[in-house]
């Protein structure tokens, strides 16, 4: 059980009524109209549903980091990130789905993945979880298979120079920043 999953403190608020918003595929918006169990305030939550995300730091057996390169639309310019994505179903084990997007994304496969930990993405306002693994001796075994909104460059970059692409602000995307720092620690960089 991950110290997400429990709190020593109760769930102060009550949901009384919750509506959509808006859903299109696999995303909801939801309204949550709540009241303070103690206080007996009443407060909306709004809240972002989402799939669950996956992302893998992949380094090749001559220590090379596989980096993607891909146009965001939420900032308009192209992001420096590790291979990711969401899981399929929100019953998709992630680290099946996480040797599926580094496969699909880079061509890149390893034997076996390790754990880093998973971190709530944004709890305020979001209801999933990202999922972060180490993939250890990657090697190219196949062709990108990209779905059609992707145009993903795959860029080997040392592992000694990870730390400094993120400290020169090269890799913004924060969730990728942590998964990044995540595996260099755990393999002692």
């Amino acid at each position: 059980m991950s110290p997400l999953d429990r709190s020593p403190f109760p769930n102060p608020w009550r949901r009384e009524e919750t509506r959509t918003i808006y859903q299109r595929g696999p995303v909801r918006f939801r309204e949550d109209d709540c009241v303070h169990l103690d206080r007996g305030n009443r407060h909306r939550f709004f809240v972002m549903e989402f799939l669950n995300w996956v992302n893998v730091v992949a380094v090749t057996p001559d220590q090379q980091v596989i980096l993607v390169r891909q146009y965001r639309h939420g900032i308009q310019n192209e992001s420096l990130e590790i291979p990711g994505g969401t899981l399929d179903r929100s019953d998709e084990d992630p680290a099946g789905a996480a040797a599926r997007e580094l496969l699909e994304e880079t061509g890149y496969r390893a034997e076996g993945l390790e754990s880093l930990g998973r971190v709530a993405v944004n709890p305020a306002i979001q209801d999933n979880y990202c999922y972060f693994y180490l993939a250890r001796d990657a090697v190219k075994v196949a062709e990108q298979h990209l779905d059609p909104a992707e145009d993903i460059r795959v860029e080997l970059v040392p592992l000694s120079q990870v730390r400094q692409l993120i400290q020169q602000g090269d890799i913004v995307n924060s969730l990728g920043v942590l998964g990044l720092l995540y595996a260099l620690e755990r393999l002692g960089k």
